[in-house]
């Protein structure tokens, strides 16, 4: 894996916000959500980040505010080291050609009237970057990419199946080879025995364009296989980040070990995966984030360290820990080791 020394996409500090209107005649003020709340990462050129997390946690608004298709709140974002600006019309055409999308459902991201053959153009009509006569050899050369045949440019979507649909969706994002790739849980519309050919022709076209990729998916094994580096995200934060291997052995943050717990396995790696966690309550609401460290409401080592009260009353940072991982956690060390018998309850 070929990697430059500046990352291919640089997040800092990045928020977004959505204001709910508030109730006429109640006279309360509008709700703020905030949906992400200071994400930082790199993703190095040719390198694979899978980003887990329960759903709602903001994978997928992170995912749409690099491409552009959410407003960002604060915070700044870099591909190839050119800033990407506010989701508006007129930086839309250069942002595309930097990052591009493969969104979650194949049956809605393309055009029911519009052949393969129109759609697979638009890339290169918009970005100017064929002629009129040679558009059609580059989309003949894409689907043979994807591993389609040149004759399905005269077809509609209908008439495919869903991984045909989603290797279409893929020659589209790739069509202008766009140096960082966003891939929104590519493969979980799609049935098993098709989901490992998309998973082994994203790797391979990773390879061949040496693209940086963040891999959004809640299903580890997926993740394990295609990722080099794993962030887990709560509630619109990073809680941890880490090299894939090291990280599913051996959690730093006690989020990341209810995760893998509640993974199936035939046979458990680690204690985490032998002993499931079930975490209590619910995930609270993006406007009422929990003071203090957002997990601590429904965590089950802040039970099993008697609740400490700066769980409850300080934000942990994302620390840098020996090996180079990270985690927002007071207590890494014993993320990866819940006890056997149950704590008492917090009051």
């Amino acid at each position: 894996m070929s990697q430059s020394s500046h990352p291919a996409l640089e997040i800092r500090d990045l928020s977004v916000e959505f204001r709910a209107p508030a109730n006429r005649g109640l006279f309360e003020k509008p709700a703020t959500f905030k949906a992400l709340s200071g994400i930082s990462l790199d993703i190095r050129q040719g390198e694979v980040m899978g980003l887990i997390g329960e759903s709602g946690s903001g994978k997928t608004t992170l995912g749409k505010a690099i491409v552009g298709l959410t407003e960002t709140s604060a915070g700044s974002i870099c591909i190839k080291g050119q800033h990407a600006g506010p989701a508006r019309a007129a930086g839309r055409r250069s942002l595309a050609r930097l990052v591009q999308m493969v969104f979650q459902d194949p049956y809605a991201s393309l055009h029911p009237r519009k052949t393969i053959g129109q759609t697979l153009s638009e890339p290169f009509t918009i970005q100017r970057t064929a002629s009129r006569a040679g558009i059609a050899p580059r989309v003949r050369s894409l689907l043979q990419r994807v591993g389609l045949s040149p004759d399905h440019a005269a077809r509609y979507p209908q008439h495919f199946s869903g991984g045909q649909r989603q290797r279409i969706a893929i020659a589209r994002a790739i069509a202008n080879n766009p140096p960082v790739i966003i891939a929104d849980e590519p493969v979980s519309a799609l049935d098993v025995s098709v989901q490992a050919q998309i998973l082994n022709l994203l790797d391979d076209l990773r390879a061949e364009q040496n693209m940086a990729m963040l891999f959004i998916s809640h299903d580890l094994s997926v993740v394990r296989h295609l990722c080099q580096r794993i962030a887990v995200m709560y509630l619109g934060r990073i809680v941890e980040i880490g090299p894939a291997k090291e990280m599913t052995a051996a959690p730093a943050h006690p989020y990341t070990t209810s995760l893998l717990s509640a993974a199936p396995r035939v046979k458990a790696r680690n204690r985490a995966q032998a002993a499931p966690i079930v975490l209590s309550g619910d995930v609270p609401s993006h406007a009422a984030i929990p003071s203090g460290c957002p997990f601590h409401t429904r965590c089950w080592l802040y039970e099993q360290k008697g609740c400490p009260a700066r769980c409850r009353t300080e934000m942990p940072r994302l620390e840098t820990l020996p090996g180079g991982r990270q985690a927002a956690c007071f207590f890494p060390e014993e993320a990866a080791t819940p006890a056997r018998s149950p704590a008492a309850a917090c009051v």
